[in-house]
């Protein structure tokens, strides 16, 4: 009996630390990723903010689209892809994230940038740690968060290409309030699923690794769209 119960606890001491060192993988491809689109931001914007295409509207729509086609895809191709095909993916997506957050690093106060930054880490951790921990299935939930985003990606879109569309004053706080708590329950989905992926390649350490890279590019794109979201909320001097 007690060498049943040791071997049980054995093995379940064994799968949480694994499950630790695949988190802690996953965030630390996320940091490195995120100092990519921070140093493209920074060092490009002089060029990228000027370019007249990436201040258009049709840019915007370009990043909505490309978005979910190259996540699908690459989520598609990720058992045969390499090792190094999957770290392409994350970087390159991470200075591609960089151009179009160029116009922050353009038009932003410093100050006003690295405090929203702060802002948007605090935030961010805070979700990671309740979606890691919460024993309650957060799938419920989720597909409201993204029907939530959705539309505020697409009022978003409109109100570029029809500027008499966009809202002002109140409405656009309140439409940004929804789309941080659509963004927040995302996030702490994400995290879950993080959990719910390791359990399920668990054995297949080739696998994970590109898994891991994988979640982090998501966590990335959560964390920039958080970001912009209290930018807009807080950020206007």
């Amino acid at each position: 009996m007690n060498e049943q119960y040791n071997r049980t606890v054995g093995v379940s001491a064994e799968t949480d630390l694994g499950l630790k060192s695949f988190m802690l993988g996953t965030y630390r491809y996320m940091a490195l990723a995120m100092a990519v689109t921070a140093g493209v931001a920074y060092f490009g914007a002089p060029y990228f903010a000027q370019m007249p295409l990436l201040r258009s509207p049709f840019a915007l729509l370009g990043f909505v689209i490309a978005i979910p086609v190259l996540f699908g895809t690459v989520g598609a191709k990720l058992p045969t892809m390499s090792k190094g095909g999957m770290m392409a993916f994350l970087f390159g997506f991470a200075a591609f994230l960089g151009v179009f957050m160029s116009s922050v690093a353009a038009f932003v106060p410093g100050m006003v940038v690295a405090k929203i930054f702060f802002m948007t880490v605090a935030m961010f951790a805070a979700l990671s740690l309740f979606g890691y921990s919460t024993s309650r299935n957060l799938s419920t939930f989720v597909k409201y968060a993204f029907a939530a985003f959705l539309g505020y990606v697409a009022i978003s879109v409109l109100g570029m290409f029809f500027p008499a569309m966009r809202p002002t004053g109140p409405l656009d706080i309140i439409i940004n309030l929804i789309a941080l708590g659509a963004i927040a329950m995302i996030t702490a989905w994400e995290t879950q699923m993080l959990k719910r992926t390791y359990y399920g390649a668990a054995g297949n350490p080739a696998m994970m690794d590109k898994l891991s890279a994988y979640g982090a590019a998501s966590l990335l794109l959560s964390f920039v769209n958080m970001f912009q979201i209290l930018m807009s909320l807080f950020g206007r001097e």
